[in-house]
């Protein structure tokens, strides 16, 4: 199929103003960026952008690296959008993400510049001679307007595919990154796992008990994709396995194109909700606790307040804790309270399986067993009802009935209009009778 596609050349200024206007949407970084200048605007919210590209990952002075090259007026890759039609004002960014936020964040005075590893520490502009001392450590306000003025004017060259879908911007994404800067597997798997089971991923990590187990970064980047993706990997196995990038990547990519199986979404809703419950009483737990004290510092913000106790592994283990609560009738006010002492001081034998390379299948064994152990205590088991039915209690009238119908006439003897009559039973007459386990057996 031919590539349909057009190439123009934009200034910064006007590639700016159009991220601001979300008619280009970057990554999910700069989205919540931009969308929390627009706060005044309730109506305002992050419009789609190209959810499978890795997240922002650019150190300062990579970026710092950028601004000095576009200084000096040189050569930039150029810019990837994509639509899905052919017409429409608002585009995708494809490849590129690094760059516009860098240039965007840089211009907004959200970093200073750091050139303590630019490859040119002389160079010249307008025929006079600097150093990357004149520059280092300032912000973009704090730059000669001439600096400034060359940043703004810039060209970026863009190129825009349009009637692409975004399953097929992901294959283009994919291909033009090989042999670019490695890909760590976790935004390998991100971009190839497929829409419906990013989009599932996505929507657990709202789920309100996160931000009390992770970063509001730690969110949005690779780590809570990795968190969930290894936690659908051991319930997928219903079993401990090692986390490898192998054993996680034919779990999730099993899931591309049918989407997250029902059974185990389900399961993990299910999870979500109940860790919703327990992090709720930890957090008026610590409300009780700080409201005691008179001294130190006060949490701003106890919907987001996070433990620290908790990493990515231990994050993936209270998800597999909740999992195996559920499934033994733990109420959640008792697993709450013993979550919050196990996780904040586990036992030996969970530290045992986090002594080294805490994703071999040794040390996820080690971990799980010691919280199966936990939870086996806590276990709380359904009385098993015997439902005695109308017709196996007719069926015992019925036998002594035959066998001396004149005795069970005289036990049973009811008196109306002086006529002898048996009682007839309905289902309100028969009562539920509850047994152990081992009466029931």
């Amino acid at each position: 199929m031919k590539i349909n596609f057009n190439a123009t050349s934009k200034e910064i200024k006007s590639v700016i103003e159009k991220i601001e206007k979300q008619q280009i949407t970057v990554g999910s970084y700069l989205q919540n960026i931009v969308l929390s200048k627009k706060e005044e605007n309730s109506r305002a919210k992050i419009r789609e952008y190209m959810s499978s590209q890795r997240q922002f990952s650019w150190e300062v002075w990579r970026s710092s690296n950028l601004i000095q090259t576009i200084l000096l007026k040189g050569s930039i890759p150029e810019i990837y959008l994509y639509r899905h039609d052919d017409k429409s004002i608002y585009t995708k960014t494809l490849d590129g993400q690094q760059r516009l936020t860098s240039m965007y964040l840089f211009v907004n005075n959200m970093f200073r510049l750091d050139l303590s590893k630019s490859i040119l520490p002389i160079f010249e502009i307008e025929d006079k001679q600097y150093t990357y001392e004149d520059i280092q450590g300032k912000l973009f306000s704090e730059l000669p307007d001439l600096f400034k003025d060359i940043i703004m004017d810039f060209d970026l060259r863009i190129v825009t595919y349009n009637d692409t879908t975004d399953e097929q911007a992901e294959r283009h994404y994919v291909t033009m990154n090989i042999g670019a800067k490695p890909f760590k597997p976790a935004e390998v798997r991100l971009a190839a796992m497929g829409s419906n089971t990013r989009k599932f991923i996505g929507e657990t990590l709202q789920s309100d008990w996160v931000l009390h187990c992770l970063t509001p970064k730690a969110v949005i980047a690779n780590t809570g994709s990795e968190i969930i993706s290894q936690a659908l990997t051991l319930m997928y196995n219903n079993s401990a396995v090692e986390l490898s990038k192998d054993n996680i990547d034919k779990v999730i990519y099993s899931f591309r194109d049918t989407g997250v199986p029902e059974n185990l979404q389900e399961d993990m809703v299910n999870i979500c909700n109940y860790l919703n419950e327990a992090t709720s009483i930890w957090i008026e737990n610590k409300k009780a606790e700080d409201a005691k004290r008179e001294k130190g510092k006060k949490v701003s913000n106890y919907s987001t307040y996070r433990f620290g106790f908790f990493n990515k592994t231990n994050t993936v283990m209270l998800i597999m804790a909740a999992n195996k609560a559920i499934k033994n009738n733990v109420p959640v006010e008792e697993f709450a309270k013993w979550s919050f002492k196990f996780f904040e001081n586990p036992n030996q034998d969970y530290k045992d399986g986090m002594v080294e390379k805490a994703y071999e299948l040794q040390m996820v064994d080690m971990r799980m067993l010691a919280i199966d152990a936990e939870i086996s205590k806590m276990r709380r088991e359904a009385p098993v009802v015997v439902r005695q039915t109308f017709e196996d209690i007719q069926a015992v009238l019925d036998e002594f009935k035959g066998e001396d119908e004149q005795e069970l006439q005289s036990e049973l003897e009811v008196y109306n209009d002086d006529k002898l009559l048996i009682p007839e039973l309905t289902l309100n007459d028969i009562p539920d009778v509850e047994l152990t386990n081992e009466e029931a057996s």
